[in-house]
């Protein structure tokens, strides 16, 4: 994974801070009996936590909340013929986390259960760091 851009907002008032980070080439797929599916195992799980501690530990400023954008490096097709990226979102604030997915509605079909168990156990992992 690349970083694409790191970039800091702050609210009109200046009482809050977001800080959003965004990544490209993330290896989400592999070829499946059917297509591209999205692919979640511990060693992705463990590079995504390991990317979001260095992001934490490295600001020079805290944050009021940190937002991840994890893009796949491939796409999927959608059932009207549209490419979809895969794309983990991850959001940091007060010390609780939030994981989205963006995913074609092949992924949904094939692998909800997988995504939705990787996102329960990422977000218990990254609340224990």
């Amino acid at each position: 994974m690349n970083i694409l851009y790191d970039e800091t907002y702050t609210s009109n008032d200046g009482k809050r801070t977001s800080r959003n980070i965004w990544y490209g080439d993330a290896d989400l797929t592999v070829e499946g009996e059917f297509g591209k599916v999205i692919n979640l195992n511990e060693d992705f799980m463990d590079n995504l936590c390991e990317i979001i501690k260095n992001d934490l530990s490295n600001a020079a400023n805290k944050a009021t909340e940190t937002n991840w954008y994890f893009y796949g490096s491939g796409v999927t097709l959608d059932t009207i013929g549209d490419n979809i990226r895969p794309t983990i979102m991850v959001r940091e604030r007060s010390d609780e986390y939030i994981t989205n997915f963006n995913m074609s509605d092949h992924d949904f079909a094939v692998n909800i259960d997988a995504i939705l168990l990787f996102k329960a156990d990422f977000e218990k992992r990254l609340v224990s760091q």
